[in-house]
């Protein structure tokens, strides 16, 4: 019997400002049908913070503690690993937010950096891409937030985390630690977080790549929304769904 849903959030909930058909009315749905709920985006961009006034300001409830980004499990996965670390950050404020909130220094000087974390970054230049490069042959910890090649957003998809840190793994011959999807440091998390099996848990995404694979390394049942990038031709033996609103039928069907 499942117990708790995990939900990807960028192409799967809303597309830029906008929620996907049907994503208000299916999540209050498996709300009263008493599923436990966690929101669960690899955009490292904006902080859980962020994340919770972004989907109130759309109209859907949401407490603190059922968001998960790939930046928040970054942050809590080197507050485990070495306490307090110091970081140079090729990321927006939203990282840097999450960083600060597990304890870590935040360093602009890459001969101080004890790990470098990268994740999304709009307002990306050469000159920091070439601290981090520095810091990272000096032997400083190579993190990456996740490998998304690309974000959908209201215009179509644009480059992503991934794309920065293919850079830095070229120019450095190092590979990173990666903590989001398709990794399973950050299912185990939400798992973790939610207090469930992977067997009592459902992990929706638009994203096959990411989400459904995720679902079968941690051994979750993956189920394909066909908005954001999953409009696309729908691989056989996928179970999908057209829209959130369609969700909570199907899972009724399939205990």
């Amino acid at each position: 019997m499942y117990r708790a849903v995990i939900l990807d959030l960028d192409g799967t909930v809303y597309i830029g400002s906008q929620l996907t058909p049907g994503a208000r009315e299916g999540i209050e749905t498996l709300r009263k049908l008493g599923f436990k709920i966690m929101f669960l985006t690899n955009n490292s961009m904006v902080s859980r913070r962020m994340i919770v006034n972004k989907l109130e300001e759309m109209g859907i409830a949401v407490n603190a503690n059922e968001v998960l980004n790939s930046g928040a499990a970054s942050a809590i996965y080197l507050k485990r690993r070495m306490n307090k670390a110091k970081a140079f950050v090729v990321g927006e404020v939203g990282l840097v937010e999450e960083l600060f909130i597990q304890g870590h220094d935040i360093v602009s000087d890459y001969r101080q950096a004890e790990v470098v974390v990268v994740g999304g970054d709009r307002y990306l230049t050469y000159n920091k891409l070439l601290d981090a490069h520095r810091a990272i042959i000096r032997g400083a910890l190579f993190v990456a937030t996740n490998r998304d090649h690309a974000l959908m957003v209201e215009d179509g998809p644009v480059p992503g985390a991934g794309a920065v840190v293919s850079y830095l793994e070229t120019s450095t011959g190092v590979r990173p630690i990666v903590i989001g999807k398709p990794e399973k440091y950050i299912a185990e998390l939400a798992l973790e977080l939610l207090n469930v099996t992977p067997e009592e848990t459902v992990m929706v995404g638009d994203n096959v790549a990411t989400d459904l694979e995720l679902a079968k390394k941690v051994g979750m049942k993956g189920i394909l929304i066909r908005t954001g990038l999953g409009s696309d031709k729908i691989p056989e033996s996928v179970t999908y769904v057209n829209n959130l609103l369609e969700l909570p039928k199907l899972l009724l069907s399939n205990p």
